[in-house]
C-alpha cells in the first residue's frame, strides 16, 4: 500500500509539473512568434527606408550641385558687383539661401533615415537571436516535458537503462520539427504571403491598368506552382513512400536523381550488397542520414562532384560520401545551420548504435564516413 501511494503521489507530482512546464513552453512558443513576427515587420519597413534613401540620396546630391551653383553665382556678383542690379542681387542671395535649407533639410532627413536603418538592422538581429535561443528551449521543454509525460511506471524498472536512448529519440524529434517548422516557414509560408500580397495588388489596379494586372497574375500562377513544389518536396522529406515499397537503393538513387536535376553537382553513386538491412529504423536512419549529408552538400560545399559509395554486409552497414567543395572547420560549426544538420546525423547514428567520422579540409571538401550494425 505505501508503494501504491508514493507511486501515485509521484504521479501528482509529475503531472503538475508537465502542466507548469507546458505553461512556459506556450510563453516560450509565443516569444518566439512574436519575434518572427517583428522580424518580418522591421524587414518591411526596412525595404522602404533603403527605398527612401535611395531616393534622398539621389535629391541630395542634386541639391550640393545647386548649392554649389548658388555659390558660385554669389561669387560672381561679388566680384563684379557694380554689373548687377539690386534687385538681381536679392534674388542671388534668396536662391542661395533657400537652396542651402533645403540641402540642410535633405541631409536631416538622410541622416534621420540612416539612423533608423541601423535601428532596423540592429532590432532584426536582436530578433534573430530571440528566434535561435526560443528554439534551443523550447527544445529542451519539449524534451523534459515529453520525458515527464512517459509512463512512470513503465520507466522505474530500467530507467538507468533507457534514460539516455529515451532522450535522444526524443531530442530527435524534436529537432525533426523544428527542420519542417523552419523548413514550411521559410518555404511555402512565405511563398503564400508573397502570393496574398500579389492577389490584393494585381485586385487594386485590374481596372485602372489591366496589362500589367495580367502580368501580375501571370507571376501569381507562377509562384503558387514554386509553392505546390516546395510542399511536395516537405511532404516527401516527411516520409518517402518509396522506402517502404521499394528499399533502401532505390530511394538513394531517387534522392540523387532530384539532387542532380536541382543542382549542378553530379553525384556518382556506387552500391556494394551481399546483405539486406532487415530493420526498418536502420533502413530509414541510414537513408535520413545521406538525406541530411546531401542537403549540407547542396547548401554549403560550392561543389561540382560527390560521390556516394554505400556498403552493406551481414555484419554492418558502411557509407562513405565525398565532395568536392570549400571544406569547412568541423570545430566551428555548432551554431550554424550546417552544425544544426551535422548535429542532427550525430544524433540519429548514435541511436541505432554507429558511429560518424567528418573530414573536411579548406578548399579540398569533405569526407563522412559512417558505420552502423546491420542486426
Amino acid at each position: 500500500m505505501k508503494n501504491l501511494i508514493n507511486i501515485s503521489s509521484l504521479d501528482q507530482i509529475i503531472q503538475k509539473t508537465a502542466l507548469a512546464i507546458e505553461d512556459g513552453k506556450k510563453e516560450i512558443f509565443d516569444i518566439s512568434e512574436r519575434a518572427r513576427h517583428d522580424y518580418t515587420s522591421y524587414e518591411q519597413e526596412l525595404m522602404s527606408i533603403k527605398a527612401k534613401l535611395t531616393i534622398m540620396i539621389n535629391e541630395v546630391d542634386k541639391l550640393e550641385i545647386r548649392s554649389k551653383m548658388a555659390r558660385n553665382m554669389i561669387k560672381t556678383i561679388n566680384e563684379h558687383f557694380d554689373e548687377f542690379t539690386e534687385n538681381d542681387i536679392k534674388e542671388a542671395y534668396a536662391l542661395s539661401q533657400k537652396v542651402l535649407l533645403a540641402l540642410s533639410s535633405k541631409r536631416q532627413e538622410e541622416k534621420e533615415y540612416n539612423e533608423r536603418r541601423n535601428e532596423l538592422e540592429r532590432l532584426m538581429r536582436n530578433s534573430v537571436e530571440v528566434i535561435k535561443k526560443s528554439e534551443i528551449l523550447e527544445t529542451k521543454v519539449s524534451v523534459a516535458l515529453e520525458y515527464l509525460t512517459s509512463s512512470v511506471f513503465e520507466q522505474i524498472e530500467d530507467i538507468k537503462q533507457k534514460k539516455d536512448l529515451s532522450i535522444k529519440i526524443i531530442e530527435a524529434q524534436e529537432n525533426e520539427k523544428k527542420r519542417i517548422s523552419r523548413d514550411i516557414h521559410d518555404g511555402p509560408a512565405q511563398s503564400l504571403a508573397n502570393v496574398i500580397f500579389k492577389a490584393e495588388y494585381a485586385s487594386k489596379i485590374i481596372d485602372t491598368s489591366p496589362v500589367k494586372a495580367k502580368r501580375e497574375i501571370a507571376e501569381l500562377q507562377e509562384d503558387v506552382r514554386d509553392t505546390l513544389k516546395d510542399i511536395r518536396k516537405i511532404i516527401y522529406d516527411l516520409m518517402p513512400m518509396s522506402l517502404d515499397d521499394l528499399g533502401l537503393v532505390p530511394t538513394i538513387k531517387k534522392l540523387i536523381s532530384n539532387i542532380m536535376d536541382t543542382s549542378n553537382i553530379i553525384v556518382d553513386f556506387n552500391v556494394f550488397q551481399s546483405s539486406v538491412i532487415d530493420n526498418q529504423l536502420t533502413n530509414l536512419m541510414v537513408f535520413r542520414v545521406i538525406q541530411e549529408a546531401f542537403n549540407n552538400i547542396v547548401k554549403h560545399s560550392h561543389c561540382k562532384h560527390a560521390k556516394i559509395d554505400l556498403h552493406i554486409s551481414d555484419i554492418e552497414i558502411n557509407v562513405m560520401i565525398e565532395d568536392d567543395g570549400v571544406g569547412f572547420d568541423v570545430t566551428k560549426t555548432t551554431e550554424s545551420p550546417l552544425g544544426f544538420g551535422l548535429y542532427n546525423m550525430k544524433e540519429r547514428i548514435e541511436i541505432i548504435n554507429g558511429t560518424l567520422e567528418i573530414n573536411s579540409t579548406h578548399q579540398k571538401g569533405t569526407i563522412i564516413k559512417i558505420r552502423i550494425p546491420n542486426n
